[in-house]
C-alpha cells in the first residue's frame, strides 16, 4: 500500500549547507569504477542493506502519517453523523456545527514530505488507486456550439498555453475531439457529462490555477474577439467529496448522512488495507536487515544503489566515501548517522 508515494520518498536534503559539493559529486562519478573493486564486500552489502532499511522506514513513516489522518478523517465522519442526527430530531435546526466540521474533513491535509496520501474525496493514493481528479465545468462559455465561422481559440493556464481551431458548421462531438487534444497540453482532460456538457479535469497541482479561471481569446463566435478574458469554472463535485455533502434542509441532511456512512465505511476499510500493509513491511525490513548475500557482485550491487538511492543525499555520501576509500570504520558509522 502507497508503494506509488512512498518508493519516490528517498531522503531529502534537510541541510543544504551540507550537502557535497559539484567538485565532490564529479570526483565521485569519475572514480567510481577504478575504486568499485577496492571495497570490500561485507561494505557494499552493508550499504545495499542500510539504503534498503532507509527507504523501507519512509514507508512506514508515510503510511504511520496516512493511518493518523484517516482516523482524523474517522473521528471527524463520527462527528457529522451525531450532529447531522441531532439537527434531525431539533425543532429549531442549527446547520453552523454541521458546517464547521464539514469545513475541518474538506481542508484536512494529510501528506509526507510534500507527497499527499489521502486526496480530496478522502481516498488513499497509490500506484494502484492515483489521486481523484478534480472536474470543472465552465461558466457562460460553451465551446461545442456549432458556429458558421472558423474561431481559433487561445487557453493559457499559468506559464503554458494551448490553441485549437473550432472549424464552421461542425458538429459538437467532432469540436470536443479537437478541444481533447488542445487541452491535453494543458494536462487537462475532457470528458462528456451526463446532460452533454463539456466536463473537465485536473490533477491537484493544475487545480490550484485552474480554479482561479482560465485566460481565453476567441474570434468572436464563442468568445469574445480582442484581449484574453478570464473565463470562470465550475466545480463538479463527487459525492464523495465533503464539499459536496449540503446540510441546509432536512432532505439535504438525510442524503448527506447516508453518503457519511459510506465514506466512514471506505476510511475503516483502508486502515485495515494500511494495518496489513504496514505488517508486510516491517517484515521485509526485518528480512533485509538479516540476509547476508556471500556472493555479492561489485558492479550489481553499486547498480542496485544507484537505483534506491538516487537522488538522495545517502547516495551522494556513499559516492563520496567511495572515492576516499581509506576511511575508517567510525568515519563510516558518522556519515551515514
Amino acid at each position: 500500500m502507497l508503494n506509488g508515494i512512498s518508493d519516490s520518498l528517498h531522503v531529502q536534503q534537510r541541510n543544504p549547507s551540507v550537502a557535497p559539493t559539484a567538485a565532490v559529486q564529479a570526483v565521485a562519478q569519475t572514480h567510481n569504477n577504478t575504486q568499485a573493486a577496492s571495497i570490500p564486500s561485507h561494505r557494499l552489502e552493508s550499504y545495499t542493506k542500510w539504503a534498503k532499511v532507509t527507504q523501507g522506514q519512509h514507508k512506514v513513516s508515510a503510511q504511520q502519517v496516512a493511518e493518523q489522518g484517516l482516523k482524523q478523517v474517522k473521528t471527524l465522519l463520527a462527528q457529522l453523523q451525531h450532529q447531522g442526527q441531532q439537527a434531525l430530531t431539533a425543532s429549531n435546526n442549527n446547520h453552523d456545527a454541521l458546517e464547521r466540521t464539514q469545513q475541518r474533513l474538506a481542508q484536512l491535509d494529510i501528506s509526507y514530505l510534500g507527497q499527499p496520501l489521502v486526496d480530496h474525496q478522502l481516498n488513499l493514493i497509490s500506484t494502484q488507486r492515483p489521486a481523484s481528479k478534480h472536474s470543472f465545468s465552465l461558466k457562460s462559455v460553451e465551446l461545442t456550439t456549432v458556429k458558421p465561422r472558423d474561431e481559433l481559440i487561445q487557453v493559457q493556464l499559468g506559464k503554458d498555453s494551448t490553441q485549437v481551431l473550432l472549424p464552421a458548421n461542425t458538429q459538437p462531438h467532432e469540436l470536443a475531439n479537437q478541444l481533447k487534444s488542445a487541452f491535453a497540453k494543458l494536462d487537462i482532460e475532457i470528458q462528456h457529462s451526463a446532460d452533454n456538457r463539456l466536463l473537465f479535469k485536473a490533477n491537484a497541482q493544475q487545480w490550484q490555477q485552474v480554479q482561479h479561471g482560465l485566460l481565453m481569446t476567441g474570434q468572436g463566435q464563442r468568445l469574445p474577439a480582442g484581449d484574453a478574458r478570464t473565463i470562470k469554472v465550475q466545480p463538479q463535485l463527487n459525492w464523495q467529496d465533503p464539499q459536496e455533502w449540503r446540510f441546509n434542509s432536512r432532505d439535504n441532511i438525510k442524503q448527506s448522512l447516508a453518503k457519511v456512512a459510506k465514506s466512514a465505511h471506505k476510511v475503516d476499510a483502508q486502515l485495515r488495507e494500511l494495518q496489513t500493509s504496514q505488517q508486510h513491511i516491517q517484515q521485509q525490513l526485518q528480512k533485509a536487515s538479516q540476509v547476508k548475500d556471500a556472493a555479492l557482485n561489485v558492479e550489481s550491487t553499486l547498480e542496485a544503489l544507484s537505483t534506491l538511492m538516487q537522488p538522495s543525499p545517502f547516495k551522494l555520501k556513499i559516492n563520496s566515501l567511495m572515492a576516499q576509500a581509506n576511511l575508517t570504520r567510525p568515519q563510516v558509522s558518522s556519515l551515514l548517522e
